[in-house]
């Protein structure tokens, strides 16, 4: 593992923290942020991927072996973190670390869901927490309070069938997103979210390849089908990774940042109708697209 001197003091290098920086989203945009002169910690889920980021980022990168799940290892990379600033402070926090799962609620495991909550939501808390004083909690630190960018989903704000675990850690990355920005303003710290849609990452080819799985219930059958047919559709016509990596840095990079980015993979449809209709329509129209028939009583 590297090591990268930290002086202070004007034209210090400013340093950000980027945690799943070995895959889709977190490894483009600590792609990016290097580019642009940052010095950026990546968060690395083992050491082979550690020495991976290592060769492929080079000397302005150093690897930190990150569990989002394990409190230990988030302290362990606080303290390093903390060796390689000196005085100074944490420019930013990423919190892009994520995974998905997808498919009837049925066939979701209790074990399952709980590691999708405990990476998405709870990992993001522990994160945080584990870099909140690098960031502005600690006063003994030099130069402007840090700020944190949670990765939220269109799926935050609203929910389809079959991705209804996911949809639920998001819709929690929301709350717990404006519960920080509101604690956090006393200490200086800046708390943004980015929400994207749909784009094509490996997460994307995780859906697909989850929603081909046979349901356990006859009835799931063909709408699941349908489900995925429409995200094959949507995920060829997603968003460009490279939009989204521009979002997350004008949100490290801007002055005043905005609270919340939504980047729309179909502005009328998220933005207008699935917020504008009543419920019972929405699902009614949703119902009806998918199969989802309500049975006879």
């Amino acid at each position: 593992m590297n090591t990268i001197p930290s002086p202070s003091g004007p034209g210090a290098p400013r340093y950000v923290v980027v945690t799943g920086a070995g895959s889709g989203i977190g490894q483009a945009t600590t792609a990016h942020l290097l580019g642009a002169g940052y010095r950026v910690l990546g968060g690395a889920i083992s050491a082979d991927e550690a020495h991976r980021l290592q060769a492929e980022f080079g000397p302005q990168f150093t690897p930190l072996c990150i569990d989002v799940r394990d409190e230990h290892s988030l302290e362990a990379a606080a303290d390093q973190v903390a060796a390689l600033l000196g005085p100074q402070r944490l420019a930013a926090l990423l919190n892009i670390a994520g995974v998905i799962a997808n498919g009837p609620l049925v066939d979701l495991s209790a074990s399952e869901f709980s590691n999708l909550l405990a990476v998405n939501l709870v990992g993001m808390h522990a994160a945080t927490r584990a870099f909140l004083p690098l960031l502005g909690s600690d006063p003994g630190r030099r130069g402007a309070p840090g700020r944190i960018i949670n990765i939220s989903s269109a799926s935050g704000t609203r929910t389809m069938p079959f991705t209804g675990a996911y949809s639920a850690s998001k819709f929690g990355v929301e709350a717990l997103s404006t519960a920080m920005r509101l604690e956090f303003r006393p200490l200086g710290i800046d708390v943004v979210v980015v929400a994207p849609g749909l784009i094509h990452t490996p997460m994307a080819v995780k859906i697909e390849s989850e929603l081909q799985k046979p349901p356990s219930l006859a009835v799931y059958q063909q709408p699941l089908q349908r489900f995925l047919e429409q995200t094959r559709r949507a995920t060829r016509q997603g968003i460009p990774l490279e939009r989204v990596v521009r979002v997350i840095a004008d949100a490290v990079d801007r002055p005043r940042p905005q609270a919340r980015y939504a980047i729309h993979h179909h502005f009328f449809r998220d933005a207008v109708l699935m917020r504008a209709l009543p419920l019972r329509c929405r699902d009614a129209l949703v119902g009806r697209l998918l199969g989802l028939h309500k049975s006879a009583p």
